[in-house]
């Protein structure tokens, strides 16, 4: 099982997550997505997020080494999904009419895709202000919804255009609707592809993991990203 944050439920005021907590998982994502040595420890003024930074980071290195590393997308620029170096593709796993389009899939991190996921699947659920809430806040809207086991969201990397208030199209993403049909996100992002110039299309999948931000990515047909 991977690491969880020691300082999940220590609060800095009445709602606030504690600079700790916030410092512990920005070390975890840190760690899980950057092979393979454990990060340099991030500046900050504050000595007890830099301490659970560090204490963050070897937990998520020491989990990318057991479990596999993951990626995180580069939404400062292109949006593209960027491969981890010496990660490897894993089977999707899924069944049905789209299964053969899907056969691959990245281990990811982030929590833009399943921030919008939460808003579409549990709008009336509190992802928080501090982003890797949304984990905890989309697991529980699973386990809530009579067990959802998978959700599926169609998306692929979009060109420059001008901001439209939609966090994940801002960062560079088109984006469909979430269901927990895989046929029905598959075939989604298979007619947007047909429609316009493919850019890495596909879908993301999330399957309930505690608080982390985890999720798949899982490249349509041709348009999968490459090793940069």
């Amino acid at each position: 099982m991977p690491f969880t944050n020691p300082y999940a439920d220590a609060k800095d005021g009445s709602s606030d997550l504690s600079v700790e907590a916030r410092g512990w998982q920005a070390g975890y994502d840190a760690g899980v997505s950057t092979p393979p040595e454990v990060p340099p420890t991030q500046a900050s003024r504050h000595g007890g997020f830099m301490n659970a930074w560090a204490e963050g980071a070897i937990a998520g290195n020491a989990d990318g080494r057991a479990e596999g590393w993951r990626l995180r997308p580069v939404t400062e620029s292109s949006g593209l999904v960027v491969r981890v170096p010496g990660s490897e593709p894993e089977a999707g796993g899924e069944t049905g009419e789209m299964a053969g389009e899907f056969a691959v899939a990245w281990k990811s991190v982030g929590d833009a895709p399943l921030r919008l996921m939460l808003g579409q699947f549990a709008p009336d659920a509190d992802g928080g202000s501090d982003v890797w809430l949304v984990g905890r806040a989309l697991d529980k809207a699973c386990t809530g919804k009579g067990g959802a086991d998978r959700l599926y969201l169609p998306i692929c990397v979009d060109p420059p255009h001008e901001l439209s208030g939609d966090d994940l199209n801002d960062a560079g993403y088109w984006h469909g609707d979430v269901t927990d049909s895989f046929d029905v996100a598959g075939k989604a992002a298979a007619q947007h592809a047909l429609k316009r110039m493919p850019h890495f299309p596909g879908l993301v999948r999330y399957r309930p993991a505690g608080t982390h931000n985890f999720w798949d990515w899982l490249p349509l047909g041709q348009g999968r990203p490459e090793e940069p």
